[in-house]
């Protein structure tokens, strides 16, 4: 519920340790380290950045290497790892002392040199394909493919269109001088060989021209066609055989597969600390690196700074200074500082409004999405997937704030009746035949109609909803008001706090008891006009403008109707998501209480139900995020910070 205190790093190194020194802070994973500005020692000390591009290639390559010889690998383990797969433990330096790094590597490139030669031998073997279908119409000529013809005769091969009467165009070729044999047909043409004397060679080109002929030229082949198909088939079975070694070779090597993940590790964890050192200053022999650590880390990053001979100071942030903004919350309010980060993070010594923010956006999404039947489908889920999945810390935060909205579901479908929308009065009602009349009315506030709500069904009661709805937007608005309250108190602005909120509060509490007091209602209303009135301009000096924006002052009534009708989308939400599931459920339960209906009731439930989950998730999820952004924060936050990220090595797939 606060924002954590910051101290400012600056650590002067020997050149030679600061390798050494990124990594240790990087394995504390408590430590951001900034990009050190040259500006102010320039004048005096001549500093450079330190320049490691060359070594940054060098592991993105690698890295890209690794990556690509993972996904190949795995195709060919027999290794059983699903979703619920723990991840490597493993000491890395000793893996890396031990020699087994340098085996990860040539298993790596290994994989990756058997894969880009499988696909040559794919390339080539399409190649050779493609040659023997190229051939293949010329099965039945007995001459070698590249052969023209003789001292006074020429031989030419091509096609005709399919289709040519090709009794006609024999004879007119055998006028002109030669003769035409048909070796093959398919649905692309006739293919023909023509054998005729030097000197009809014009007479008969002249007849062909005709017909659409198309002549074929096979200068490389040597062989008749059957001979050269049979060359290539032997090659195409050579090369099937080197491809099968090679498949061979990968699923041997597919057992180093858990060694090549945590030399993915290793090397990302190496680009890292590379990154993190294009960030440093260095002159001939020192390196400067500037950075923050959390006030509650500074001890343990103390301990690892004294093995080193190094100079550090851990310093108080200065005024122009931009500290990283670190939340610190109970490990419940902890899942949803994504949703704030999300918008933007406080300013440096600000308000953290997370476990705040958390409560009512728990509230929120619960009645947005009503629906006991959801929540619990949510929560299982996501609870589930953090128990067995092991996501990373990033997607466990996601994952519980979901898991936690699905039991505001659970109580708000108690509260309103929801269990899969009204599925289980249609199943009463079409599948076990049971009257109106049968049917149960458990509300406390509902109509006469069945419903299983422990308060009201919203169908049933949509204004009921809307009060219920702007119930909780009061109450969050009111919130809001009271959380600058408290801050101006604690800025010593009492004052402030009491005419510029206490004054509204006061207005609405007039309004209010028109309603309940008229007579008591009246005056707390004039007084409370009277104070926004006298006291909203009062930091103008001239008197006219005080009364005008005094007067103006008024207006911000006009915001605060506006915000709180904000708030009916909650019954826009989960009056949409009623309706589908009551659309779902007449689907699902027409059949009657037979085979085929209790199919369609399967089949509606896994389809429509979980279509309905999937998008009715989304959308309060977007709608309970812009009432906290837009209704709830621009009441009293001030954002402006930067995340705290700190530099930590890689844990894609082990556990140091």
């Amino acid at each position: 519920m606060s924002v954590s205190s910051m101290k400012k790093l600056t650590v002067f190194a020997h050149n030679a340790d600061s390798d050494a020194l990124i990594r240790k802070l990087i394995n504390l994973r408590c430590v951001q380290i900034d990009a050190a500005e040259p500006d102010e020692l320039k004048e005096t000390i001549p500093v450079r950045k330190v320049n490691c591009d060359a070594r940054r290639a060098e592991l993105e390559s690698s890295i890209a290497r690794i990556s690509e010889a993972i996904n190949i690998l795995d195709k060919y383990t027999h290794r059983k790892k699903g979703l619920f797969a723990d991840k490597i433990k493993v000491k890395k330096d000793k893996f890396v002392s031990d020699g087994y790094a340098e085996k990860a590597r040539f298993a790596v490139d290994a994989a990756n040199d058997a894969i880009a030669r499988q696909n040559e031998i794919k390339n080539e073997t399409n190649k050779l394909s493609a040659a023997i279908s190229s051939v293949q119409p010329w099965l039945k000529y007995d001459l070698p493919l590249n052969m023209t013809g003789t001292a006074h005769t020429d031989i030419l091969l091509g096609s005709l269109p399919a289709g040519s009467d090709l009794g006609v165009i024999g004879k007119e070729l055998y006028t002109a001088g030669a003769v035409a044999e048909a070796l093959s047909s398919d649905t692309s043409g006739i293919y023909i060989s023509l054998v005729f004397c030097r000197q009809d060679g014009e007479a008969v080109l002249r007849t062909l021209s005709k017909y659409g002929f198309v002549r074929v030229t096979f200068p490389a082949v040597d062989k008749t066609a059957a001979a050269y198909i049979s060359e290539l088939k032997k090659q195409i079975k050579a090369l099937q055989t080197e491809y099968d070694a090679l498949t061979d070779k990968l699923v041997g090597l597919a057992d180093s597969i858990t060694a090549v993940e945590i030399l993915y590790d290793i090397e990302q964890t190496s680009l890292t600390a590379t990154e993190n050192m294009q960030k440093l200053l260095s002159t001939k022999s020192t390196a400067l690196i500037s950075g923050w650590v959390p006030e509650k880390s500074e001890k343990k990053v103390c301990e690892t700074l004294d093995r080193f001979e190094c100079a550090y100071s851990l310093d108080e942030p200065e005024e122009e200074d931009n500290p990283p903004i670190l939340l610190e919350n109970n490990a419940y309010a902890r899942n949803f500082e994504w949703v704030l980060g999300m918008y933007a993070y406080p300013v440096y010594g600000g308000f953290d409004p997370t476990f705040i923010m958390s409560i009512f956006y728990f509230i929120i999404f619960g009645i947005m999405f009503a629906d006991a039947g959801y929540g619990l489908v949510l929560s299982l889920v996501c609870f589930a997937a953090v128990k067995f999945i092991h996501p990373s810390e990033s997607m466990k935060r996601f994952l519980l704030m979901f898991g936690y909205c699905g039991i505001s579901c659970i109580i708000g479908g108690v509260l309103f009746g929801s269990y899969f929308g009204d599925l289980p009065l249609a199943f009463m009602r079409n599948m076990l035949g049971m009257a109106e009349s049968e049917l149960p009315n458990l509300a406390l506030l509902g109509s006469n109609a069945p419903n299983v709500a422990l308060l009201f069904d919203p169908l049933q009661n949509p204004v009921g909803f809307l009060l219920v709805s702007l119930g909780i937007g009061a109450v969050h608005l009111i919130a809001g008001m009271a959380v600058k309250f408290y801050l101006l108190c604690k800025e010593g602005k009492v004052l402030d706090a009491i005419l510029d909120i206490g004054a509204y509060w006061l207005l609405f509490a007039g309004l209010g008891l028109l309603f309940l007091a008229p007579s008591v209602g009246k005056w707390v209303l004039i007084a409370a006009v009277a104070v926004i009135v006298l006291t909203h301009g009062r930091a103008e000096k001239n008197i006219i403008m005080k009364f005008l924006k005094g007067l103006l002052g008024l207006y911000d009534l006009i915001n605060y109707a506006s915000d709180l009708l904000s708030y009916s989308r909650i019954l826009a939400l989960g009056l949409a998501a009623a309706v589908i599931a009551q659309v779902v459920n007449i689907l699902g339960t027409i059949g009657g209480p037979t085979v085929g209906g209790f199919i369609g009731l399967v089949f509606a439930f896994l389809i429509g139900h979980l279509l309905n989950i999937v998008l009715n998730v989304l959308g309060t999820f977007v709608h309970a995020s812009r009432l906290q952004y837009i209704e709830f924060f621009n009441k009293f936050y001030e954002d402006g910070g930067r995340a705290f990220e700190p530099a930590a090595p890689s844990d894609k797939y082990t556990n140091e």
